[in-house]
């Protein structure tokens, strides 16, 4: 079912543009050009967000807002302005709005926005699988096509045996990957092994993985299996394979390709039923060039690559990841902490988040924790000392000042006259497609 969404803006072009994007984007549009046709709408059916323009002939945008909550209780509202002020801002969001904008600001921004707006309602009020842009994949929650493109090969990655090699900054979630991968593989009812590898010593790790037989070392009173016995006929995860030594990159090699082993200080050859999925934040390749991997296991252990976007890259998981995140910790302390506040929200899309999803939940289950509202507010949220946020200029909903404006307006004019006037070679040099350069060039009063 697709999300209802009321659109109110007087500006003709601007109304067309922002209702062609959204329906794009898959939600039901209804369009309304001025107060009171945006009143009859309310009345005519629900809705599950609207937009509204704050300054509207024939009722005001405050007005409406008030009719739109009081027949759609539980519904988002986002108000846009070019007549941005606090006073008004405080006024809307004290009259129910969730959000607001201030003109002109991109499209993107706006569907940004609005996507993780609806997302954090429906995962705090329960309701996922009536969200189409919001799923999930095994412990995965997402709604942005990138990680929705991951989730893609993981599917189909998952019914092979092939050797999985996962790429992703700290943080990122390549635990979750490689589970999500045993869990729709064929091996699922057997075990999912993992070993941390960069938290084992080296010369500890090779009996880690392959075990030892009785007396193999001092200290050894009793034989041990290996973590590739206990993953038998299942999956073993490496956490950061690139820091195997040398001694263990060889014994690693031989199992994946004859598929058996030997404990240390024993001579029985064990056969070894495993499915290796391995994951790494360093580049391989730069590892083989330095010396410190071999480069026959390199190309054993990427036979396919699973690469996980930084959570800066899909700002559209960041609302319902923290909406997740929000209701993992509330609950078990027993608070009623419902969501966050828009200035909240804006801080979480805006902050560029180095130590990724895990900083994420990290930043939440904290704020729940010390918490004495119902509403996460931006003063309950906390970074990481030094880690600050995002310069001020790029949170979302701020204003794009007449500076910026301007110097956008005179680029797209040097470009243009340096093509003669043709926006399709225009719109290949600024790396956007010719409907973006032409709805930027209406926004900027150039058409």
């Amino acid at each position: 079912m697709r999300h209802r969404i009321l659109l109110v803006e007087d500006e003709p072009i601007l109304r067309v543009t922002l209702s062609n994007d959204l329906s794009e984007e898959g939600y039901e549009v209804t369009p309304a050009s001025d107060g009171a046709e945006g009143l009859a709408r309310i009345r005519e059916r629900s809705f599950d967000a609207a937009l509204l323009d704050l300054k509207l002939p024939k009722a005001d945008g405050l007005s409406l807002l008030q009719s739109f909550k009081a027949a759609n209780p539980q519904g988002l509202a986002i108000m846009m302005t070019a007549y941005g002020t606090i006073q008004s801002a405080i006024a809307a969001m004290k009259a129910g709005a969730t959000d607001y904008l201030l003109k002109p600001f991109p499209t993107d921004e706006l569907l940004v926005l609005l996507r993780g707006l609806l997302a954090q309602h429906a995962v705090l009020s329960g309701e996922r699988t009536k969200l189409p842009g919001l799923r999930q994949f095994g412990d995965l929650i997402y709604a942005s096509e990138k990680m929705a493109r991951v989730c893609d090969l993981i599917a189909t990655v998952a019914r092979s045996d092939a050797t999985v090699l996962i790429q992703g900054e700290t943080g990122t979630g390549k635990e979750l990957v490689a589970r999500a991968i045993h869990q729709q593989s064929g091996r699922r009812a057997q075990p999912l092994i993992p070993v941390a590898c960069a938290a084992i010593p080296e010369t500890l790790l090779e009996t880690e993985l392959f075990g030892h037989e009785k007396g193999a070392f001092t200290g050894a009173i009793r034989e041990r299996k290996g973590r590739f016995e206990l993953a038998h006929r299942g999956s073993l995860f490496l956490d950061e394979v690139a820091d195997l030594g040398p001694a263990v990159q060889a014994k690693l090699l031989r199992v994946l390709q004859e598929k058996e082993f030997e404990r240390v200080g024993g001579t029985q050859t064990i056969k070894a039923d495993v499915r290796l999925i391995s994951a790494t934040r360093k580049r391989l390749e730069d590892e083989v060039v330095a010396g410190r991997l071999r480069e026959d296991l390199f190309y054993r252990l990427k036979v396919i690559t699973v690469l996980l976007p930084l959570l800066r890259e899909r700002k559209e998981d960041i609302l319902p990841l923290a909406a997740h995140f929000l209701e993992k910790y509330s609950r078990p302390l027993g608070k009623d902490v419902r969501g966050f506040s828009s200035e909240a929200c804006r801080q979480l899309l805006a902050y560029h988040w180095p130590g990724n999803i895990r900083e994420l939940e990290a930043t939440v289950q904290r704020a729940v924790t010390l918490t004495k509202n119902t509403i996460l507010t931006a003063e309950d949220l906390s970074f990481e000392v030094g880690l600050t946020p995002t310069d001020k200029t790029n949170v979302p909903a701020h204003p794009l000042t007449d500076t910026v404006r301007e110097a956008e307006r005179r680029y797209l004019q040097e470009v243009l006259q340096s093509v003669g006037g043709q926006r399709k070679r225009a719109a290949e040099i600024l790396g956007i497609s010719r409907k973006t350069l032409w709805k930027k060039m209406k926004l900027l009063g150039m058409e």
